[in-house]
């Protein structure tokens, strides 16, 4: 809980304080409560008073918890809209080299599951800080009420908190391998998803993945869940068992009050039952969200680009590569794959063809051309001047690419243009997919389409951009023979017609003619054609 107050108090010191103070507020009313109560019942006459303060204090109670968790749910949201937006920031901000080490499943999985987690858990503390003042609360009146039964009750807590704290250490382990399991999982379960065609194609496949995949990690989330959750329903019931057991010796054993004390003591010590299991069953989740905290903090640790600035664009004629290279691990022999080193010159208004086999080194290449990769060594020289780390972001600016996998977003590029929507619409018709797919305010109707229709919008998007330089990677290997030989004969001379400068990767031979070069790789390095 200590993590989760310390997150909330640097995010919103003010608004935090507020909640906390109206819950705690809200436990002290609780308190009254339960000593208003007890002087009700030592009293052999009803007082008008008493009934007054009584109601009084319910009344606070109520409204005071019902301050603290709406404001406390109106922090949290606001914490995690902006832990979103800062790790979302951070996201882009960063090298996809490190974005593809970490992997994409861990990313989604802290970015949904474990901000929730974590959400959800904050909106317990206003209960938790409420049931801790009113446990204070009571036990200072019974410290009034007998010194003698008061140290028996706080021995008994604390010697209950210490063995809680004991038997917690093997649950708080197997949370953490609870969190491990679950990314696992994940994983399968997209793959389950992603899949589901060719596992229905082949019945054997499909009834293996779930028999030998997915059940044996389903199965491991659920036995470490079963086995932390059990230990904490044991230490919690054992929790509440204590104060039966003192409430059994005051009223049996041989130091039990004669007389209304008794009464009033054991009154005490049942009103104190509910907070503490109360409190007992917070555990669970705020150790949870702990975890989720954790990897949280991991990532934005493993992020370290910073926010995402909005650079100025930059507007190249020339681009060259010079000594470029770049390793990587693959499933060589020797576990390394060097691209490089390459010298290579891009121009505005020409069109590059890049060819070579599978592993040849093409996409590094082309994610190099993009900025999106930094070279290892060499240099990336821009209109005759070497491009520095910092202008990295800036660089990457003159390309629009649709990627060999890219994605596809519904909203277009340009959405505050008033002109966008009429020249989406053009393309639209220009690449035979208005038959298909809408404009509706900045965004495609769809994109529930084919791998080819959906290319056909990346190439929407693209054009919007509008950008110096267009990369495409396999773009047409995907599309039908008519508008194959629209995209080769059409669309990239009139690209290249507008000055801008088209880098393809192929395998097209029967559309080399198109370009001004072909530029030839085999194991990372350049074979043929003019660099």
């Amino acid at each position: 809980m200590m993590a989760l107050m310390t997150h909330l108090f640097r995010a919103a010191p003010r608004q935090a304080a507020l909640a906390v103070f109206l819950g705690l507020a809200s436990g002290g009313a609780a308190a009254a409560m339960a000593v208003l109560i007890s002087r009700a019942l030592q009293s052999e006459t009803r007082s008008a008073s008493l009934a007054l303060w009584f109601f009084a204090a319910a009344a606070a109670q109520m409204g005071l918890r019902i301050l603290a968790e709406t404001r406390l749910i109106a922090i949290t949201q606001k914490v995690v809209l902006d832990l979103r937006l800062s790790l979302g920031q951070r996201l882009l901000a960063t090298p996809q080299l490190r974005l593809q080490q970490i992997g994409r499943q861990p990313l989604l999985t802290i970015l949904t599951r474990d901000i929730d987690a974590f959400a959800g858990s904050v909106q317990l503390i206003p209960l938790i800080l409420g049931n801790a003042l009113l446990t204070i609360g009571c036990f200072a009146y019974l410290a009034q009420q007998d010194l003698g039964i008061f140290l028996w009750v706080l021995a008994s807590l604390i010697l209950g908190a210490t063995g809680f704290r004991l038997a917690e250490r093997k649950p708080l382990q197997r949370l953490a391998q609870l969190r491990g399991h679950i990314d696992e999982l994940y994983i399968h379960q997209r793959a389950l998803i992603e899949g589901s065609k060719e596992l229905q194609l082949n019945h054997q496949r499909g009834a293996q993945f779930l028999g030998r995949i997915l059940s044996p990690a389903a199965n491991a989330v659920a036995r470490e869940y079963v086995g932390a959750m059990s230990s904490y329903v044991w230490v919690t019931n054992i929790g509440n068992s204590l104060f039966y057991l003192v409430i059994g010796l005051v009223l049996f054993g041989p130091t039990g009050l004669p007389g209304p004390e008794t009464l009033s003591v054991v009154l005490i010590l049942l009103y104190l039952v509910r907070p503490v299991a109360e409190i007992l069953i917070c555990l669970p989740p705020l150790r949870q969200s702990a975890v989720a905290l954790a990897r949280i903090s991991q990532l934005s640790s493993d992020l370290p680009g910073g926010t995402a600035a909005a650079p100025e664009p930059m507007h190249p004629e020339v681009i060259s590569l010079q000594g470029v290279t770049h390793s990587y691990r693959s499933e060589a022999e020797d576990g390394v794959f060097t691209l490089g080193p390459v010298d290579l010159t891009v121009r505005r208004g020409e069109i590059l063809f890049l060819l070579g086999g599978n592993g040849s080194g093409k996409s590094t290449l082309a994610m190099l051309l993009c900025g999106l990769y930094a070279p290892d060594q060499g240099q990336i020289i821009v209109d005759g001047t070497p491009l520095p780390d910092a202008a990295r972001p800036a660089y990457r600016q003159a390309f629009s690419a649709v990627f060999s996998d890219f994605h596809l977003f519904a909203q277009l590029p340009g959405r505050d243009d008033p002109g966008m929507e009429q020249r989406a619409t053009h393309f639209l018709q220009r690449f035979k997919m208005a038959h298909k797919v809408r404009v509706e305010h900045g965004s495609l109707s769809t994109t529930d389409l084919s791998t080819g229709q959906r290319k056909r919008l990346a190439l929407v998007a693209a054009y919007l951009e509008d950008r110096p330089f267009y990369l495409f990677d396999e773009w047409a290997a995907d599309q039908d023979p008519a508008f194959k030989a629209v995209f080769y004969n059409d669309l990239l001379p009139e690209l290249r017609a507008r000055g801008k400068g088209v880098i393809v990767i192929s395998h097209d031979d029967a559309y080399f003619g198109v370009a001004d070069r072909v530029i030839k790789l085999a194991d990372g390095q350049v074979t043929g054609g003019v660099a």
